[in-house]
């Protein structure tokens, strides 16, 4: 009995590290774009929208941005100059006002192409998220803590 208890989790968590590994776009192969989109989003502040790559500078092309809020009809387009393999977009609200942010990051080195986010099929799909108010974030933190 005493070796079953100690066999069943480690069993247990093997398998959920393996679903995990196996269920998660970042650990595909061949991306070659790392982004993780801040946390929280607050309307009427700036935020900086970044990704890292591990592609040389001198092998980029380009480094795009396509970016829309809610109150824009199309994506726009916003070349990014990277720095030691960080690319950076300053979101600001008086330049785009809006409720929500829709982005997705997108460089061409050679004959490649490399995109941000990718949904578990590998597919290039959208970050979509909501831009909320500071003060009530806040003060439901503070409940939550109680």
């Amino acid at each position: 009995m005493l070796k079953l208890v100690f066999f069943i989790p480690f069993l247990l968590f093997a398998q959920i590290e393996k679903q995990v590994r196996d269920d998660d776009p970042s650990l595909f192969t061949n991306q070659r774009i790392y982004h993780a989109p801040p946390k929280p989003l607050f309307k009427g502040r700036s935020h900086n929208l970044d990704f890292v790559t591990n592609i040389p500078k001198d092998s980029v092309e380009s480094a795009i941005l396509f970016f829309k809020t809610d109150s824009m009809k199309y994506y726009q387009e916003f070349p990014l100059d990277g720095d030691h393999g960080m690319y950076r977009f300053k979101y600001d609200p008086k330049i785009h006002p809006g409720t929500h942010l829709q982005y997705y990051f997108v460089i061409k080195s050679g004959t490649n192409i490399h995109g941000t986010p990718v949904n578990d099929r590998g597919e290039l799909t959208p970050m979509n998220k909501l831009l909320i108010d500071p003060v009530q974030h806040f003060k439901q933190k503070a409940r939550l803590n109680q």
